[in-house]
């Protein structure tokens, strides 16, 4: 499932949740722009009848800050709805909230705040968000009734029966993007026990290189699109990953099972590398560029070194 020496194609064998998962959700719109594709538009295109209220909601700082109706509920949004179920709701969903692998990193302040505020006042930083127990070393995902309910509050009318898929599946691909950053960490930095400080979805804006890739060399579109900033150990300032998703291709059969089962293991490509920020991110992905070519001498390099 190479894409190239950083793409890992997840063949997520749980089930759904936010951030990388596009389309989350069906709104209604006449635009083709606002319904989900790929994968999820077997799941949402077909509406429950309950009939969703759209609301405006807080977001908060991480995945999808694009606002209301750009995109459906991520981690940290859902992560601050209420707990109880909407009006009308036919069925009841869990309340339970999953503690991810992900460790929380330091903040400025573990003060509850206004993401805006945060941002501005911490400079990259971000104090614990109002959503995220302050005493937890762990970053939590939302449960269902709050995915449930933030999508609710967004216009979208997903079948309530999909969510507890839809919520494994978007904390599986978290999982799988962590463990990408996580190589990362340990390869180039010695870092063994890495710590996410804050993640930010950007699903409009496109990557230096998958722009370079969509445009010049026709390739498509990630779907989304994440930074993760993680704690320097040295105690700099984060370091930036950028991550972008890519729906991963399906024969004529697996479309045609999609139309009719209400759950499929998506197929997606997961691209993680550090952000060109500096002119050590762009020597580390020449090191993994050449570690990745050349694993023989790299296992030979590393045995030695911690022979020493």
């Amino acid at each position: 499932m190479e894409k190239d020496t950083t793409n890992k194609e997840a063949s997520i064998d749980a089930a759904p949740s936010g951030c990388p998962v596009k389309g989350v959700g069906y709104k209604a719109s006449s635009s083709a722009d606002d319904q989900p594709r790929g994968f999820l538009r077997g799941w949402f295109q077909s509406s429950n009848s309950d009939g969703g209220v759209a609301h405006s909601s807080a977001l908060s700082e991480c995945p999808v800050k694009g606002g209301a109706g750009a995109i459906p509920a991520s981690i940290e949004e859902a992560a601050q709805h209420s707990q109880l179920p909407v009006p009308g709701q036919k069925m009841p969903l869990s309340q339970h909230r999953v503690i991810s692998t992900i460790p929380r990193g330091d903040n400025t302040s573990d003060q509850p705040n206004d993401d805006a505020a945060a941002q501005k006042n911490n400079e990259g930083r971000a104090a614990v968000p109002a959503h995220q127990p302050t005493n937890s070393s762990q970053w939590m995902y939302p449960s269902e009734q709050q995915f449930y309910n933030a999508m609710r509050k967004k216009g979208y009318n997903p079948p309530i029966e999909a969510i507890p898929s839809v919520l494994k599946i978007h904390n599986a691909v978290n999982e799988r993007s962590w463990l990408q950053v996580r190589k990362w960490e340990k390869e180039l930095h010695n870092n063994e026990e890495p710590k996410l400080v804050k993640f930010v979805g950007r699903p409009k804006d496109l990557s230096p290189k998958a722009f370079f890739n969509s445009r010049v060399l026709m390739t498509q579109e990630p779907f989304d699109r994440h930074d993760w900033y993680v704690e320097d150990t040295d105690g700099g300032e984060p370091r930036r990953y950028v991550i972008d998703f890519y729906e991963g291709k399906e024969t004529p059969a697996e479309q045609q099972k999609q139309t009719t089962t209400i759950m499929k293991p998506p197929s997606m490509y997961i691209d993680v590398r550090p952000a060109l920020d500096t002119p050590g991110a762009a020597l580390d992905r020449i090191v993994m560029a050449a570690r990745e070519a050349l694993p023989g001498l790299t296992a030979a390099f590393d045995s030695f070194k911690k022979s020493e």
